[in-house]
């Protein structure tokens, strides 16, 4: 059960250079990842978002409903998952021509933009969010890839989950060239 429900600058700020030092590990903090905002707002229903196709910031509220519930519930995301996953977003946002490619769509089923929800399967999720759609099953497999220093765990290393890994691997390296597409 987490300690403390509420999120301060301080362990915001904490978060940030634990993820961001991850993300440099992997070759991902380019230029384009590091003009992405993350802000600290006052309230929210979930533990964060990421303003695809506008201002691009990412937003972590201090008071979250999700946040709330699950300290009642005994559920728990860490700060730093939530803004590894955001940063999947945001790296989807500002790398559009890598996410639009074939080899996203035979890892992940759909292309990034399909909002279509599916059922969820473990042999093929890495969560049950992440059969939302194509854009939170990348970035669910993304915050784990992030969380696992790039090591699939076993209890996730299924036929479809480890085209999704290869599919982040291969990111890295063409985030890290410069690629585009």
């Amino acid at each position: 059960m987490p300690t403390m429900t509420f999120i301060t600058v301080t362990r915001l700020n904490r978060a940030l250079r634990r993820v961001v030092r991850e993300l440099e590990r992997h070759g991902l903090w380019d230029e384009r990842l590091q003009k992405v905002d993350v802000c600290l707002v006052p309230v929210g229903v979930c533990y964060g978002w990421q303003f695809y196709g506008s201002s691009g910031e990412i937003c972590i509220p201090a008071v979250s409903w999700m946040r709330l519930h699950d300290s009642i519930t005994g559920g728990f995301l860490s700060l730093a998952d939530v803004l590894r996953h955001e940063y999947g977003h945001a790296l989807a946002d500002t790398h559009r021509g890598l996410m639009r490619s074939r080899q996203f769509r035979e890892a992940f089923g759909a292309l990034h933009e399909n909002e279509d929800e599916w059922d969820y399967d473990p042999e093929y999720h890495v969560s049950e969010y992440a059969s939302s759609c194509a854009s939170e099953d990348f970035a669910e497999v993304f915050m784990l890839f992030l969380r696992h220093n790039g090591c699939l765990p076993r209890w996730h290393a299924t036929p479809a989950i480890r085209a999704k890994w290869q599919f982040i691997r291969r990111l890295c390296r063409l985030v890290k060239l410069g690629a585009r597409k």
